[in-house]
């Protein structure tokens, strides 16, 4: 079957299984975006405060997107148990929280990338995948900020989707 047959055969819009999955990924973009409000708040950032900030309002425009997709069925509510088991970690220090962020991003691009491949709709996965593209980057960004150098620290910029996942197995379970 050709890319085109499986784009031509698929809805465009969410359907009832894809607003379940894509309401679980609002949840957990509030989620994200408050760990980093959070780390601001608690006064982690110093020169770097504008990337965090920055990064909170990517995940709020993700929820944002997901809420103009699925509609009423839009949680408008953060994943508790993604806060909670996150929070201790988005502190004050600086180096501490961009490590922690790191590993969530990471852990958030192993999850979107799945995600896409659950999704029915072309609209779930288009705007899921987008989400990928920038939670990618952010990972990058967030090993700088903590002080990694891609050359003494590749494992920290070259994972694999596959120990991404792995990771993110086994610390926290996000959608």
């Amino acid at each position: 079957m050709t890319a085109s047959k499986i784009i031509s055969d698929s809805p465009v819009r969410p359907t009832a299984a894809d607003t379940e999955l894509l309401a679980s990924a609002q949840a957990t973009a509030l989620a994200v975006r408050d760990l980093y409000q959070a780390a601001v708040a608690a006064g982690a950032g110093g020169e770097h405060v504008a990337c965090l900030v920055s990064i909170a309002a990517h995940h709020d425009a993700y929820a944002q997107s997901i809420s103009s997709l699925i509609g009423r069925a839009a949680p408008q509510a953060r994943d508790s148990e993604v806060f909670s088991s996150n929070k201790a970690d988005f502190g004050s220090d600086t180096m501490a929280t961009a490590l922690a962020a790191h590993t969530l991003e990471n852990s958030l691009v192993a999850a979107h990338t799945a995600l896409v491949g659950e999704l029915e709709s072309t609209e779930g996965a288009a705007l899921i995948a987008s989400m990928v593209i920038i939670e990618a980057r952010h990972v990058v960004a967030l090993a700088a900020i903590a002080g990694k150098s891609p050359i003494d620290d590749t494992d920290l910029f070259l994972v694999t989707p596959e120990a991404a996942q792995a990771d993110a197995q086994t610390t926290t379970t996000i959608a």
